[in-house]
């Protein structure tokens, strides 16, 4: 098993992002896509934080994709890898609640599970991402995903997992604080220092928060 963290950038939307050297697959935080981990592509770091720090950097660096570029990834999303089972919405909810609502099943476990119950891996990579947007499933880490049984009372961690932006936002919206006063805050309350910095990234790369100085972050103005 390969240990560290790869940085590496998403081949949808062109940001940097990381996950554990391991993993097979994470989410994007930036577009929402589930994406193939290339180690081949890809700087190994040490630890988590290392890799949040070179993530925030090489995003600042770059300059975004031009618009030729965009529309032509924007073509690419939408074609589908080929059929190799099943698209079925129903059977794909009946999969996630029988298999993942008691404890998250990493991206990687996908491929196997799916085969299992004749879907198309390649389409259920491309409905989860509009499945959590809709609530009914969640990630609780980029390489990690649970299926939300509403037919169960929610857990108290399974609340603080989906309000963690919120967290982050609200304790960001009184004064600026260093990432790791952010994650001590957090620890608090339950987070892992890894959910938090997963938080900072996305939060960071969708504009919601500014860095003010390096490692220091406050809440973007409206």
């Amino acid at each position: 098993m390969k240990a560290g963290y790869a940085v590496f950038k998403c081949p949808k939307c062109g940001r940097y992002t990381f996950a554990p050297a391991s993993s097979k697959s994470r989410l994007c935080s930036n577009c929402g896509k589930i994406i193939k981990v290339d180690l081949s592509r890809a700087e190994i770091v040490g630890d988590a934080r290392r890799a949040s720090e070179l993530v925030r950097y090489r995003n600042a660096k770059e300059a975004p994709p031009n618009v030729k570029q965009a529309i032509r990834m924007k073509g690419e999303d939408a074609r589908l890898p080929p059929r190799e089972g099943v698209r079925s919405s129903s059977l794909l909810l009946k999969m996630l609640a029988e298999r993942c609502s008691d404890t998250p099943i990493s991206l990687d476990a996908l491929d196997s599970l799916c085969k299992e119950y004749d879907l198309d891996p390649g389409w259920v990579r491309e409905k989860l991402p509009e499945l959590g947007v809709k609530g009914i499933v969640f990630f609780p880490t980029p390489w990690t995903l649970k299926f939300i049984d509403r037919k169960r009372k929610p857990e108290v961690k399974s609340r603080k997992t989906g309000n963690i932006y919120k967290v982050v936002l609200d304790a960001l919206s009184r004064s600026s604080l260093s990432e790791s006063e952010i994650v001590e805050l957090l620890a608090e309350q339950g987070f892992s220092p890894q959910q938090v910095e997963e938080a900072i990234e996305a939060l960071h790369n969708r504009g919601l928060i500014i860095e003010v100085k390096p490692g220091f972050f406050k809440k973007a103005p409206p």
